[in-house]
C-alpha cells in the first residue's frame, strides 16, 4: 500500500506567546505560551495524521531541539529525522488580542553540510516506493545547495513515486525542473519562479500552462483567504469558501494544511476538482485550531460543501 511521507529540510521551533499591551509597554505577562515542533513539512504531517492517515516524516532536525519532533510519535506518525549539529531556528510569534497584531520573528537555525545532505538522500531511497506521495515543504537550510529538492525529487521519480512541492526562491525554482506532480507556489512565489508580475488571470493561466509543459502535471495557486487557481492539462478553475466563520485561532499552517488535503485527495485518487475542495477545507479547519496542522477532521466534509469553483 503507497505511503505518504514529508521531507522538511529546513524544520522549525514555533513558539506562540499572546501578551496584551505590545508596543505600548515594557514590561509584560504573557497569557498563553506554547512551543511546537514545527516547519513546513512537520506540519503537513500533522494536518494527514489529524485527518487518520499514517504519514513519515523525513529531514532534519538540531541536535539539541531534536527531542521535541520526536515526542511527535504517535500511532499515525513517525518521525525519522537526520540529527544534525546546531539548533533548530525558533520562529516566535507574538500576538495581542486586545489590539488585533502579531508579530513575526524569526532566528537562524543549523547548517547542514555536504554529508548531512547525502544522509537524507540515501534515506529517502531507502524509505520511498513506488505509487508512494512524497512532499517537499519549505525552505531549503543554509548548507543546502540550491538543486537539493531537485536531486531529492528526481530520486522519487526514479523510484516510481508520486512528488508534490512546496518552497519558494532557488528551492522551488531548482525543484521544479525535476517536474513534480504538483506544486503549490502563492502568487508571489509564482512570479518570483517566472521573473515577471502577473497583473491578471489570463498572465496566471499562461505561466501556469508554461509550466505544465515544461513536465509539472497539477498547479494550486493559493491565493491566501482568497482561494486557489487550478491548473491540469483539461482543465483551470478558482476555488474558494463562500464564508469563513469565526472566531480564527491562528492562521499559521494554513497553507501547510492545504497541502496535506492535497496530498491525501491524490492518495485516494479524487477528481482534481474534489482534491481542491479537501484541500480548501483543510486549510480552512486549520484556522480554528491552536497548534499548527493539528485539525479537527469532523469539520473538513462539511466546510468542503461549503466551497465554489469557477472556470478561469
Amino acid at each position: 500500500m503507497s505511503k505518504i511521507i514529508t521531507v522538511t529540510a529546513n524544520t522549525a521551533v514555533d513558539w506562540l506567546i499572546e501578551a496584551n499591551g505590545l508596543g505600548y509597554q515594557d514590561n509584560l505577562q504573557a497569557t498563553k505560551s506554547c512551543e511546537y515542533a514545527c516547519g513546513k513539512g512537520i506540519n503537513v504531517a500533522k494536518a494527514v495524521e489529524s485527518l487518520g492517515y499514517p504519514v513519515t516524516c523525513l529531514g532534519f532536525a538540531g541536535r539539541q531541539s531534536i527531542g521535541l519532533f520526536e515526542a511527535l510519535n504517535s500511532a499515525l506518525l513517525h518521525a525519522d529525522l537526520i540529527a544534525v549539529e546546531g539548533k533548530t531556528r525558533t520562529n516566535i510569534t507574538l500576538t495581542d488580542q486586545a489590539a488585533g497584531r502579531e508579530t513575526h520573528i524569526r532566528t537562524s537555525g543549523y547548517r547542514v553540510t555536504p554529508d548531512d545532505c547525502a544522509k537524507l538522500i540515501e534515506k529517502v531511497e531507502r524509505s520511498v516506493n513506488a505509487g508512494d506521495i512524497v512532499i517537499f515543504s519549505g525552505s531549503l537550510p543554509p548548507g543546502a545547495p540550491n538543486d537539493f529538492y531537485r536531486m531529492l525529487i528526481a530520486t522519487c521519480r526514479r523510484k516510481a513515486a508520486i512528488t508534490l512541492l512546496d518552497s519558494s526562491g532557488q528551492g522551488l525554482a531548482e525543484g521544479a525542473k525535476a517536474e513534480p506532480y504538483l506544486i503549490k507556489p502563492n502568487m508571489q512565489e509564482l512570479e518570483e519562479l517566472t521573473g515577471r508580475a502577473l497583473t491578471n488571470d489570463r498572465e496566471v493561466l499562461e505561466t501556469a500552462r508554461a509550466l505544465l509543459g515544461q513536465g509539472i502535471a497539477k498547479i494550486c495557486i493559493s491565493l491566501g483567504n482568497k482561494g486557489v487557481i487550478a491548473v491540469d492539462e483539461d482543465s483551470a478553475f478558482a476555488a474558494c469558501l463562500r464564508h469563513c466563520p469565526e472566531p480564527i485561532m491562528t492562521q499559521i499552517g494554513c497553507g501547510d494544511a492545504l497541502v496535506a488535503g492535497l496530498a491525501i485527495g491524490t492518495h485516494r485518487g479524487l477528481r482534481w476538482e474534489d482534491c481542491i475542495k479537501w484541500a480548501i477545507a483543510c486549510a480552512t479547519a486549520n484556522l480554528y485550531s491552536p497548534e499548527p496542522g493539528r485539525l479537527d477532521k469532523d469539520k473538513v466534509p462539511e466546510i468542503s460543501t461549503q466551497i465554489e469553483t469557477f472556470p478561469r
